[in-house]
């Protein structure tokens, strides 16, 4: 798309209240945003008394102008509604940004997208699920989408990249801003491996009323969500709503009982959230079975090292001990414990009380 459009789809971003739009209905009224700056006072009025005072309280062009120069500068690029590039599930939600600037690799519309959240302070069992569960989405050809909080939202984006998979960060800020500021790295390897995301513009300071605004792109970029670990009161319920608002899968992990940080998680699954032990669980539930991406379509199912598949053949019969896993594989101790790590976070497996295994495939 051409400098010029791109100036009118900023100018248009950049109206007051322009989010109490579709986007939909308005390009089908106006055409174009071309279209909408073009019209009339009167074809505004027609259209809603808010947007004719939008548009004539706007002001100069050359705000848009400095936002693409600015956007350029920073390395990002805006992606406007509808036009290659713009994630085609946020297309179909009632409430779409306008555009979203993006810094990093392009959106990968050919994996299918898991959003993963939970509380800025979690318990070590929260970090280790969220990682996990990440980490085994991604092998089995999942993109990850979060936050980039602390807590669960930056252990999901680990977990990803660990895996060599894809992650889109959806921020609160601009692109250009690091958010938490000790996040840098994450931030830097987001945009190396993944994309970061935002539809506020350059240099936007991290506001409260940014991010629930925020928290429903997460949710309308997603197939499905899922939930780590959160308190009844938490931003990560809030987006658990959204979720089921856009027709979307709810997840949940369980938590103990006695835990605040589980509340949430547990009170979602009491409504009817789908209890998950293990990125097999969530895969299984939205058809994303390993390998199906477009790099390994070909080549079938992700392929199982030779110690892996020792293993996967010691646990045919059904769940077995880790005594039973060394007598049948003749590993030891300490190198069957990393490799059933492995596949546990791939989703192959998964353990039980008691250091009992059971394969998920």
């Amino acid at each position: 798309m051409d400098n010029d459009r791109l100036v009118y789809w900023l100018a248009l971003s950049l109206l007051k209240g322009i989010e109490r739009f579709s986007m939909a209905d308005l390009l089908e009224r106006f055409g174009s945003p071309e279209g909408v700056f073009s019209a009339s006072g009167s074809s505004h009025e027609a259209y809603s008394p808010q947007l004719a005072r939008a548009v004539r309280e706007f002001g100069p062009r050359d705000r848009a102008e400095r936002e693409l120069e600015l956007a350029s500068k920073h390395g990002a690029r805006v992606v406007p509604y509808g036009a290659p590039g713009y994630p085609s599930a946020l297309m179909r939600v009632y409430d779409p940004p306008c555009l979203l600037y993006m810094k990093g690799l392009e959106w990968r519309d050919d994996l299918p997208p898991v959003g993963i959240v939970g509380t800025r302070r979690p318990t070590p069992y929260g970090l280790k699920m969220a990682e996990s569960l990440a980490s085994g989405l991604a092998h089995m050809g999942a993109s990850v989408v979060s936050g980039m909080a602390r807590g669960c939202d930056s252990a999901a984006h680990r977990g990803a990249i660990s895996a060599g998979g894809f992650t889109a960060a959806v921020l609160g800020t601009g692109v250009d801003l690091v958010y938490p500021g000790e996040s840098r790295k994450l931030y830097e390897e987001i945009a190396e491996k993944g994309t970061l995301i935002s539809e506020y513009p350059m240099s936007t300071p991290p506001l409260k009323q940014n991010f629930p605004r925020r928290n429903r792109i997460i949710s309308g970029l997603s197939l499905g969500l899922v939930v780590v670990e959160a308190p009844v009161r938490s931003g990560s319920l809030m987006t658990a709503r959204l979720a089921l608002e856009y027709g979307r899968e709810v997840f949940a992990v369980p938590g103990q009982v006695t835990s605040l940080r589980s509340s949430g998680t547990n009170k979602l699954i009491k409504d009817g959230a789908m209890l998950v032990e293990s990125a097999a669980d969530i895969a299984g539930a939205l058809s994303i079975s390993p390998g199906n991406d477009e790099e390994t379509a070909d080549d079938g199912p992700v392929q199982l090292e030779g110690e892996e598949m020792l293993i996967l053949k010691a646990l045919k019969g059904g769940p077995e001990h880790i005594d039973g896993i060394l007598q049948a594989t003749g590993l030891t101790a300490a190198r069957a414990s990393t490799v059933l790590l492995q596949m546990e976070l791939k989703g192959f497996i998964e353990q039980k009380p008691g250091k009992c295994f059971l394969r998920r495939v």
